[in-house]
């Protein structure tokens, strides 16, 4: 696959949105951090566990704010 950005063969996938990008873009688009999963821990609190330098494209905005998903039962 080639880099979206320069079009260079790519070392990886953004992990927000799928794009390729090689390892020069992605040390100027920098990371940022993704949940892999939530749960409820042993004290019934909302928990997470959370790679903090998940690749990242840098075109792709991921959004800061949950969003409500309908009709899903």
């Amino acid at each position: 696959m080639k880099c979206w950005v320069c079009g260079r063969p790519s070392n990886g996938i953004c992990r927000f949105c799928g794009r390729a990008i090689c390892s020069d873009c992605a040390k100027a688009a920098k990371t940022k951090p993704f949940i892999l999963a939530l749960f409820k821990n042993s004290q019934e609190q909302n928990a997470a566990i959370v790679v903090e330098d998940a690749l990242y494209c840098g075109v792709c905005k991921p959004r800061e704010q949950a969003i409500v998903l309908r009709n899903l039962e």
